[in-house]
């Protein structure tokens, strides 16, 4: 499974985004792959759209490439808050990290940042990795080539 954060749905939408060409790739890499979202970073995602009127279709978009929307569940708010605390990633970032462990999944993100925190506490990461402006290439079965995630 692949936790998305929102930063890749912003540039797969926007064509005018330097990251537009990288998102559709890793998307395209990994179409058979399960995507999910938080629900947080779906809202951080549709603040843009809200602002132009164009929610729904941004949201059919996100359905129509098999992204699903996770809740955010309010039992989780202790471990989200110890995940912010101990990563120092701003809130959103946190709720990414903290949605991929609870899943024990991979991030695929576009935040150099949060790649670094998630491969601090062992996860991989999909997209740009931690200190890089190359993209992380994955192997069969969602692992990262030379990540060993047993």
């Amino acid at each position: 499974m692949i936790v998305l954060d929102a930063n890749v749905l912003v540039a797969l939408l926007d064509p005018g985004d330097v990251h537009h060409e990288l998102a559709e790739s890793l998307l395209r890499e990994h179409v058979d792959d399960r995507k999910v979202v938080s629900v947080l970073s779906m809202a951080e995602f549709l603040v843009h759209p809200a602002m132009y009127g164009t929610i729904e279709t941004a949201v059919q978009s996100v359905a129509l490439i098999g992204v699903e929307v996770l809740p955010l569940p309010a039992s989780d708010a202790s471990g989200l808050a110890t995940t912010r605390a101990r990563s120092r990633l701003k809130m959103p970032d946190a709720v990414v990290l903290h949605t991929a462990q609870s899943v024990h999944g991979a991030i695929m993100t576009l935040d150099q940042d949060l790649a670094r925190a998630a491969t601090l506490v062992g996860l991989p990461t999909v997209g740009l990795s931690a200190g890089s402006e190359e993209p992380t290439p994955m192997g069969k079965g969602g692992t990262p080539c030379g990540t060993d995630v047993s």
